[in-house]
């Protein structure tokens, strides 16, 4: 049922999407060149005098995903003190019934000048699921009993990126590279049945259990680059990657002990953009997603894996 949800509102997402673009630009297109003259691709959406210092982007993916997910808690501070430590069952997702995957994203960015633009962005990412489990699994110190679990591992993501243009054609070819930080909120639950008096003292307890990863989060610098290609009039090719990470450094929080975080990200989409008009384009494609998180202190030991490839939408407006 979660994933059926899922499809269904990005289904509705994407052709609310489609029905609109080309209202919103009949609205905004200029009147055509004098002479039937065809519209130059080289300045829609790459020239800040032409389009406009203001870009916004809005869009949606519908993907596939695999990965891992473990929280491991030993409240004693000792993974070998006992008194109802455990290291935690590592989950797959598709084990969870996380099948189906959903992302949506928008952004804002204003172009300082014709090659240099400041963008913010948000990202919110939905992994849910239900399963049902024919022994007891551990998940953040509390034992869940054979029978039904639900996971809802949904984050969200907030960058601020530098965006340069590193080289540009008339022809509407271009490299633009951007340097940001990004971070990560990313608090999973899991769903299920207890036993009495299950887990350790001082953990919330029911049917419910979260880890609250965000508490050890800290800013991902990310370094990006993205190649737009014409194909023609209206045309473009365009191919996308970011990424960025830190090692296993100290995150400057104490919980049973110093708690190290190592962080990785990576993003690449390819697709096709089609020029519906000097302040608007609309494309489509596909996006890689990968995310990794490790937390790890005497207290606990957190993980959290994504690989995620899927189809994406995204329409484009600048004035």
């Amino acid at each position: 049922m979660a994933s059926l949800r899922v499809w269904s509102s990005f289904v509705l997402i994407a052709g609310v999407i489609l029905l609109l673009a080309p209202l919103i630009c009949q609205a905004q297109a200029p009147a055509p060149p004098a002479g039937g003259a065809a519209l130059d691709p080289a300045p829609v959406g790459t020239d800040a005098a032409v389009a406009g210092p203001w870009e916004f982007t809005f869009d949606g993916r519908i993907g596939v995903p695999t990965g891992r997910l473990k929280v491991g808690e030993f409240p004693t501070g000792s993974a070998k003190a006992g008194g109802g430590g455990t290291p935690g069952t590592l989950f797959r997702l598709r084990d969870l019934g996380v099948d189906v995957s959903g992302a949506l994203e928008g952004s804002a960015a204003f172009h300082v000048t014709a090659r240099d633009a400041v963008r913010a962005s948000y990202l919110y990412y939905f992994l849910r699921g239900s399963t049902t489990v024919n022994q007891s699994v551990v998940f953040n110190a509390q034992e869940f009993t054979a029978g039904s679990l639900q996971t809802k591992a949904d984050f969200y993501r907030v960058s601020l990126a530098y965006e340069r243009t590193l080289f540009s054609q008339p022809t509407g070819e271009q490299l633009i590279g951007s340097v940001g930080l990004t971070y990560v909120n990313f608090n999973p639950t899991l769903t299920g049945n207890s036993p009495p008096q299950s887990g350790s003292a001082g953990e919330a307890h029911g049917r419910s259990n979260s880890e609250d990863f965000y508490r050890q989060e800290l800013p991902v610098p990310i370094l990006g680059l993205r190649w737009d290609h014409p194909l023609g009039q209206r045309w473009l090719l365009r191919a996308a990657v970011a990424g960025g990470g830190l090692p296993r450094v100290d995150s400057l929080r104490q919980e049973g002990g110093t708690v190290y975080l190592q962080q990785s990200h990576a993003d690449v989409g390819v697709g096709i953009a089609y020029i519906l008009g000097p302040h608007a384009e609309l494309d489509a494609g596909y996006h890689f997603t990968y995310f990794f998180q490790h937390e790890k202190s005497h207290e606990d030991n957190n993980l959290f894996e994504l690989i995620d490839n899927g189809a994406q939408v995204r329409f484009t407006l600048r004035f």
